[in-house]
């Protein structure tokens, strides 16, 4: 048996029992029917019900012109009883087994490939991956949609503050990374060389290691969540891409909560509330990398 039919029955084996703990669960939904269901955008809880039961069940791009890695996303609030939060624990288990066989194919290169080895680790690009999926049915599955953990809690929810986070990853490179990515610049780009060199003066200059490199801003949707935890009122927060489950008794009424805003707030009026530890201008531009101020050095 090769390699490749291996990984293909693992992910067979996989895909059957992430389909049946995912119908498991919408029957589990359908037994908490005196549980009140909230989705901001929904006008009735017996709607937010239904469409819960479709996110649930939605594992592939619905629409032609939807963005690669783009997925639908309603906050809301999902009261449970106990048997549906293990049912939900049991489909996050499942969606992370599929998500790291996914990669594990991803990875994966014929052994008459192996010079043409990519770095592109995006499981949703993988020929194998995408060929084992389209075989099984879903030419269309959107990994990121079929394999995103829901947000269950073993506590009751006792107020719920929905928000819009703006969020900038940085990392921190060392010498050696930053030169090597120079170096490539170097040899590949089609820059004007004056400008590469420029690069490479500034770099030089700089004798110890103060530059992160900043990725594109982020936004997402999240929740402040007041929850009673052990006897005690405290205060977590997690993403609200879907609704937010958490165990209580079915006769209590939702908690109160602030409605997410139709819009994110600007740009500059975040900044005005952010601590801000890099300065404003890029210091090597081709590499998107910047100084820390001095006290964050």
């Amino acid at each position: 048996m090769s390699k490749e039919t291996e990984l293909t029955i693992e992910l067979i084996t996989l895909l059957n029992a992430f389909k049946n703990v995912h119908v498991q669960l919408v029957n589990q939904l359908d037994q908490d029917y005196l549980y009140p269901i909230w989705i901001q955008s929904i006008d009735n809880s017996l709607a937010a019900k239904e469409m819960l039961k479709k996110l649930i069940l939605n594992w592939s791009y619905e629409e032609n012109d939807q963005e690669p890695g783009k997925t639908l996303q309603y906050n809301g609030l999902a009261p449970c009883s106990l048997k549906t939060f293990l049912a939900i624990e049991a489909v996050n288990n499942s969606r992370l087994e599929l998500h790291q066989q996914l990669i594990k194919m991803n990875r994966f290169i014929p052994a008459n490939n192996q010079d043409e080895k990519s770095e592109d680790t995006d499981t949703s690009a993988s020929p194998l991956a995408k060929k084992a999926m389209y075989r099984l049915g879903y030419p269309r599955f959107n990994i990121r949609q079929a394999c995103r953990q829901f947000v269950a809690l073993p506590y009751p929810v006792l107020s719920a503050g929905f928000f819009w986070n703006r969020y900038r990853k940085t990392i921190k490179l060392t010498r050696q990374q930053i030169k090597v990515q120079l170096d490539r610049i170097a040899q590949y780009s089609s820059s004007n060389e004056s400008i590469i060199q420029e690069e490479y003066r500034r770099f030089d200059a700089i004798d110890d290691s103060v530059l992160v490199r900043v990725y594109p801003e982020s936004i997402h949707q999240r929740v402040n969540l007041y929850i009673q935890k052990e006897h005690q009122e405290q205060r977590i927060q997690r993403y609200a891409h879907t609704p937010i489950f958490y165990v209580t008794t079915a006769d209590k009424p939702l908690p109160d909560k602030t409605l997410l805003p139709e819009q994110p707030a600007t740009k500059e009026s975040r900044l005005l509330r952010r601590n801000i530890t890099i300065e404003r201008q890029p210091y090597l531009c081709s590499l998107n990398l910047y100084r820390l101020l001095p006290k964050y050095r």
